[in-house]
């Protein structure tokens, strides 16, 4: 073999691995393996879920999965995406910054493989308590959730859960059928009034089906998602 031939086949060689390195793919959110629930200031839950180097995070309150990727710590284990949203662990401690919101103490409280993570029930007393859960919906873009008790306090969240605003005086404004329509007030006097239609909703980003349309007007601003009844 010449030195010409060994240098050609060589050149081909190594473009050939550098090929299949480039094509490597990163695992998918439904690759993961693990998830983990944490418990953190004010008692907020936040999951995560591992697929090798990739870690997907779900913000207290949310619906939405935030993609992280593992970088390089001193410490622990650190993961991070351009958008300034970053998780540390270390063993059984953690702490989660945003650009809103910064958690400082998480601890583990449940592991376990996705979809079977037995979450604890953090909803206190039933339907006739008046810190019982009676509503909870949720929507996108952008991301929000609302939670209303039965003693018609109300709590919209928003940013992934780092924007909490409460109401309170729920009222019944209008039922008939097939819609109810609520107003209530928030500390500093603006209004909310939001409609619960008994219309099957479809979450647009899991499929999930939901049994209530939920539509808000708070300030100037329309939010549209889907609801559970309690």
């Amino acid at each position: 073999m010449t030195l010409v031939s060994w240098t050609k086949q060589a050149f081909a060689f190594l473009l050939a691995a550098s090929l299949l390195v480039g094509c490597a793919v990163a695992p998918k959110f439904e690759q993961a393996t693990q998830a983990d629930l944490w418990q953190c200031e004010e008692g907020s839950l936040i999951e995560t879920r591992l697929a090798g180097e990739q870690l997907w995070l779900q913000l207290p309150a949310s619906t939405e999965w935030l993609k992280l990727t593992q970088q390089r710590a001193t410490s622990g284990t650190r993961y991070a995406n351009q958008e300034g949203t970053s998780f540390w662990n270390n063993g059984t401690r953690a702490r989660l910054a945003t650009p809103v919101k910064t958690w400082q103490s998480c601890n583990l409280v449940a592991s376990g493989k996705p979809k079977e993570l037995a979450k604890p029930n953090f909803i206190a007393g039933t339907n006739a308590s008046p810190d019982a859960l009676v509503l909870k919906a949720t929507g996108h873009n952008p991301a929000w959730t609302l939670e209303a008790k039965q003693n018609g306090h109300l709590v919209l969240l928003q940013n992934f859960g780092t924007q909490r605003i409460t109401f309170k005086d729920s009222k019944l404004i209008k039922q008939d059928l097939i819609k109810t329509l609520y107003q209530a007030t928030d500390s500093e006097g603006n209004l909310l009034k939001y409609k619960v239609e008994n219309i099957l909703c479809i979450e647009i980003n899991t499929g999930e089906p939901f049994p209530h349309r939920v539509e808000l007007h708070y300030l100037n601003k329309k939010l549209q998602g889907c609801g559970q009844s309690f």
